[in-house]
């Protein structure tokens, strides 16, 4: 290995050593200005298969780069003179001069003075500060998007013109506009097709008789996308109606699929195989409703659920759900089968931001090592989330974390009052373009009541692929008297990825999960268990299929030695 990075770090000091600039450069005082000028020669190519070029064609290269950054740095009186020196090396002697400043500002907008106005109030541009190119295509840009957003939205930039009297230090700038026809938004006509015209117009930023704007209508236009139903959408403005200021604005929206079936599959050597099935409704009753009836069929559990979501329910931003399901799940630490049925409102803040309430009723038989039980469970579930990822299926950068409370009332066979909570959070940095580190963190307790009191899928358990890869399923939880898992009133989890993306289409993973739940109502962090793994990811364009081999740190007797996970998707 040494001797193969020996030879690798030689060529590359070498490189290093004989870069050399396109020309070097004298008479310039300021530090901070000659460094930029050498940034902008760049290095002169010495590969061995880069044709040869003259000296003095390197310097006048040289000098034209260097004008350009002087001018764009307000030094217009600039003088750049191109030589070789005796050694046959390019040579530029520069003489930055005075460097010029903002002085009279104006804007051209027509006859609509009333736009120049807009416009100068926006570019504010500081007499006497330096005339960098930069500040002046900054400001041109904040003084187009007033008008186009505050009346004028069909504005246009024409050229600008910037004059320097060299007699002074000052220029003269002007800017210029075409803003076209000063605008409100007149009726507002929607081709909604199998849309609630009101569901419609409910979500729009758009008031009759407001000035209107280019961004209001792009947000508009973004938020009608963003329906399950609509494929694409466009928001346009007609013209002026009867020599009003007033114009029509038009509504266009194509429907996406209204109907679509997905499946998928699964397989663990410590929790079987499983396949799943989900069919889609969209726009159920014309209000962008999503209905979703899907079945698990899995070697540990089967169920049927139903769940429609109503967006913008009441107002904008703001989500309902419903959702029943049927559910049996046959594990080592339990049997159980449920019937729940709940309803959830849920509020977007912003775009990362998610706040939530719901109600859940839940009806369960659950028979495990303390017998065969029923236990209803009322509970009042309080959530929090953000969300910055930068893609929900396979992110590379970005923080999701989940706070979740719930307090809750059991009745039935067992009589309990209990509050669980619950916080989740993942977090992924890329190291560089094809490197990413992944982390994730689950903290969990119940307050208020002991273990056998609750219904079996509310207790902690830890192992197995969603939890610990590397150890079965559920056998880093609390042993009953039988011998097998019966599960916690605490849970704690962490997991840490290198990912890496050998090519487009294949990816290599080494992962350690450490896991452990508890019979105490406070998180156990010292008892954690550890595993390490290593995994092939195989690329589709909308996600991943994964397959991970884990083995545990601290193998004790009768475990497996290693565990096998393959499934869709990274595993958080």
């Amino acid at each position: 290995m040494k001797t193969a990075l020996l030879p690798a770090l030689v060529l590359l000091s070498c490189s290093v050593a004989h870069a050399e600039p396109l020309a070097r450069v004298q008479g310039v005082r300021d530090a901070d200005l000659l460094a930029a000028i050498e940034l902008a020669i760049g290095e002169r190519d010495t590969r061995p298969d880069t044709p040869a070029t003259s000296a003095m064609r390197d310097a006048r290269t040289a000098a034209d780069r260097t004008r350009r950054l002087l001018r764009s740095r307000g030094y217009y009186a600039a003088r750049v003179d191109t030589f070789v020196d005796d050694a046959g090396g390019a040579r530029l002697r520069v003489l930055p001069g005075p460097q010029f400043t903002i002085g009279q500002v104006d804007a051209q907008t027509g006859d609509a003075s009333d736009a120049r106005a807009r416009a100068l109030e926006a570019i504010d541009l500081p007499t006497g500060a330096p005339l960098l190119a930069q500040t002046v295509m900054d400001a041109e840009a904040r003084g187009l998007r007033s008008l186009q957003n505050e009346g004028w939205p069909d504005a246009e930039l024409l050229e600008r013109e910037v004059v320097v009297d060299h007699a002074g230090p000052d220029g003269l700038i002007t800017f210029r506009f075409e803003p076209g026809p000063f605008s409100r938004y007149g009726e507002i006509s929607r081709d909604t097709g199998s849309w609630n015209p009101q569901f419609i117009a409910r979500i729009s930023p758009l008031e009759r008789g407001g000035i209107a704007s280019r961004e209001a209508m792009l947000d508009y236009q973004r938020r009608l996308d963003s329906l399950a139903s609509v494929r694409s959408a466009r928001v346009t403005l007609g013209p002026p109606v009867d020599g009003t200021d007033a114009r029509t604005v038009a509504v266009d929206l194509t429907a996406a699929d209204r109907h679509t079936i997905e499946t998928g599959l699964r397989y663990s050597t410590s929790e079987g195989a499983g396949a799943d099935v989900g069919w889609t409704r969209r726009n159920v009753l014309g209000n962008d409703e999503t209905l979703t009836l899907s079945s698990t069929l899995a070697t540990l559990n089967q169920s049927a659920t139903a769940r429609l979501e109503r967006p913008h329910w009441r107002r904008y931003a703001q989500t309902l759900f419903l959702h029943s399901g049927l559910t049996r799940e046959t594990t080592d630490a339990y049997d159980q089968d449920e019937v729940e049925a709940g309803v959830e409102i849920t509020r977007r803040v912003g775009e990362r931001r998610l706040y939530g309430v719901g109600l859940t009723l839940d009806s369960s038989r659950v028979t495990d090592i303390a017998g065969e039980r029923d236990i209803i469970t009322a509970a009042l579930d309080l959530s929090g989330g953000y969300d910055s990822r930068n893609d929900a299926l396979d992110p590379t950068g970005g923080l999701r974390a989940s706070l979740r409370v719930t307090p809750a009332l059991t009745f039935g066979d067992v009589d309990g009052r209990y509050v669980r909570v619950e916080a989740r959070a993942s977090g992924y940095h890329p190291l560089s373009d094809t490197l990413v580190a992944a982390v994730r963190a689950r903290v969990g307790s119940v307050l208020g009541t002991s273990a056998t009191t609750l219904a079996a899928d509310d207790r902690f358990y830890a192992g197995g692929g969603g939890s610990a890869r590397g150890f079965e399923y559920q056998s880093l939880s609390p042993i009953g008297s039988d011998g097998e898992p019966f599960g916690g009133l605490s849970v704690v989890e962490l997991s840490t990825e290198l990912r890496w993306r050998v090519t487009p289409q294949w990816g290599a993973v080494a992962f350690i999960d450490n896991a452990i739940a508890s019979d105490l109502n406070a998180p156990e962090f010292g008892g954690m268990r550890s595993a390490i793994g290593v995994g092939a990811r195989y690329y589709f364009d909308f996600a991943p299929v994964r397959i991970d081999l884990a083995t545990p740190l601290d193998r004790r007797t009768g475990e497996p030695g290693f565990q096998i996970y393959l499934s869709l998707g990274q595993a958080f």
